[in-house]
């Protein structure tokens, strides 16, 4: 029988973890060593920890490492020009001659497109919403 802290803990992990990978990824790994402990998980210590993530500057290599696994969803499914369209935003995002936010909505767009639930309760695309 799962505890309900557990799946509450859970739900709003899958929610945050993206959001915190691009953060700090120091966090995101002291929260899945957290939530190993499904027996007395310290709930108080992980939303300070998803605060603690949010709060940092944003930083192009966590960014990116964010994004690649986000990605990861798709590049098997996406079509050549998907592929195409996705590579060409991150090369010029890479540039700074795009946002982060065109990158992010079109991983959203595939999202829809794929009917990945996970990513899209995810609060990695707030931005593009």
């Amino acid at each position: 029988m799962n505890d309900p802290l557990v799946t509450v803990l859970e739900k709003a992990w899958a929610h945050h973890k993206y959001a915190v990978l691009e953060k700090d990824p120091a966090i995101y790994q002291m929260i899945r060593t957290l939530l190993k402990n499904k027996s007395d998980p310290d709930e108080a210590l992980f939303f300070n920890l998803i605060e603690k993530a949010y709060a940092q500057e944003n930083q192009i290599c966590r960014q990116n490492n964010a994004l690649l696994h986000v990605w990861g969803y798709f590049k098997h499914l996406a079509t050549a020009q998907e592929k195409a369209m996705f590579e060409d935003k991150h090369s010029r995002w890479l540039l700074s001659e795009v946002s982060i936010d065109e990158l992010k909505k079109n991983l959203f767009e595939l999202a829809i497109k794929y009917d990945v639930d996970y990513l899209l309760n995810s609060s990695y695309f707030d931005s593009v919403r």
